[in-house]
C-alpha cells in the first residue's frame, strides 16, 4: 500500500484572529492515520530521543499507571483502525511503515515506546488537587519549550507566558478537562510562523531578530506556517486526559493563493500582545511582502 500525502490541516476559522479553544469532535479512524508525512518525522524524532532524551522524555511516577494505559489502548486502535499498517505480534506490535517490531520491554516505559512509533508528541495530563498537571510527555516537536520545563506545573503554570489564556481561557479549558466523557476524541489546531524547518523548536529564537539571509525575495520557502492538529481524548481507567500534537509545516509559497490571502488577514489582525509572544516581529513582516506585495 502507498501512503497517502500528508495533511494540512488548516488552523483559521474565519477571516481574522481569535483567541478560543476551537474544538472539534474527530472520529476514531482519523487519529493516528498514517501519512507520507511519518517516516521523516520518525526519524528526526528516534534522532532526539538518542540524542536529547532527557529533554524530550519524561514520566512522572504519578502518572505511570495512565502511561500504561495508553500504550494498551494503542496497541488496541491502531491495527483495529489502521489493519494495513499495525499487527499484533506477540506481546508487541507491527509497522509496516517503518518494518518495525516494538516491544514494551525495549524501552524505558510506554511512552518511550510511543515515541518512536508514532509522529505525533504526547502529554499525559493527571488531576490532582491543583488541577490538571502535566505529568509525562514524549514531546520531540515543541514550539519554543522544553517538556522538563513543564513538567509538574498545572494547566494555568503551563500557559502563563500566552496572552489571555488566565483572562479568557483558564476556567474553560480546566472545565472541559473535568467534563470530558472518556473515549471522546476532540481536536483543535495551533499555529505559528516559523524561519526554520527543523521541527524541533526548543528555545526562544522567535523572538530574535530574523536571519538576514531571509530576504522578500526568497521568504516564501525560508518562512514556513506551522500547524499542530492536537488531539483530547479522557482515559477510562486512570482518569487522565491524553494529549497528542501532531506539526505541519508548509512553506508561505506553497499554500494556495486562497490559503495565502486568509493568513495575510489574520497576520494583520493579530493583536500586540499575541504578535510579541508568536514571535510575528521576527518574521510577519516578512510574511507580508510574500503574502501581500502589492498592498
Amino acid at each position: 500500500m502507498i501512503l497517502p500525502d500528508e495533511p494540512f490541516p488548516w488552523p483559521f476559522d474565519g477571516p481574522s484572529y481569535r483567541m478560543a479553544m476551537g474544538l472539534r469532535a474527530l472520529a476514531p479512524d482519523e487519529w493516528f492515520a498514517p501519512d507520507a508525512g511519518w517516516s521523516a518525522q520518525l526519524a528526526r524524532r528516534t534522532a532526539l530521543l538518542g540524542q536529547r532524551k532527557w529533554d524530550v522524555l519524561a514520566l512522572m511516577p504519578e502518572a505511570a499507571p495512565a502511561a500504561d494505559e495508553v500504550l494498551a489502548m494503542l496497541f488496541a486502535h491502531l491495527p483495529t483502525y489502521h489493519p494495513g499498517w499495525f499487527r499484533v505480534e506477540e506481546d508487541g506490535l507491527f509497522s509496516a511503515i517503518t518494518n518495525d517490531r516494538f516491544f514494551p520491554a525495549d524501552f524505558d516505559h510506554p511512552l518511550h515506546l510511543l515515541g518512536h512509533l508514532l509522529p505525533d508528541d504526547l502529554c499525559l495530563l493527571t488531576p490532582s488537587a491543583g488541577g490538571w498537571r502535566l505529568t509525562g510527555g514524549v514531546v520531540c516537536f515543541p514550539s519554543h519549550w522544553l517538556l522538563p520545563h513543564k513538567l509538574g506545573k498545572p494547566l494555568p503554570g503551563i500557559h502563563r507566558p500566552v496572552p489571555g489564556y488566565d483572562a479568557k481561557l483558564a476556567m474553560p479549558v480546566d472545565r472541559f478537562f473535568d467534563n470530558l466523557n472518556p473515549g471522546r476524541i476532540v481536536w483543535r489546531a495551533n499555529w505559528g510562523l516559523s524561519d526554520d524547518p527543523d521541527l524541533f523548536q526548543p528555545g526562544g529564537k522567535a523572538h530574535l531578530p530574523a536571519a538576514e539571509a531571509i530576504t522578500p525575495a526568497n521568504a516564501g520557502q525560508r518562512l514556513f506556517l506551522r500547524v499542530e492538529k492536537q488531539t483530547l481524548v479522557k482515559l477510562p481507567q486512570s482518569g487522565a486526559v491524553l494529549f497528542t500534537i501532531r506539526t505541519h509545516q508548509r512553506a508561505l509559497g506553497d499554500l494556495t493563493p486562497d490559503q495565502q490571502s486568509h493568513f495575510t488577514g489574520i497576520l494583520r489582525s493579530v493583536p500586540e500582545d499575541v504578535a510579541r509572544y508568536k514571535g510575528l516581529h521576527r518574521t510577519g513582516p516578512l510574511a507580508l511582502a510574500v503574502l501581500a506585495p502589492q498592498q
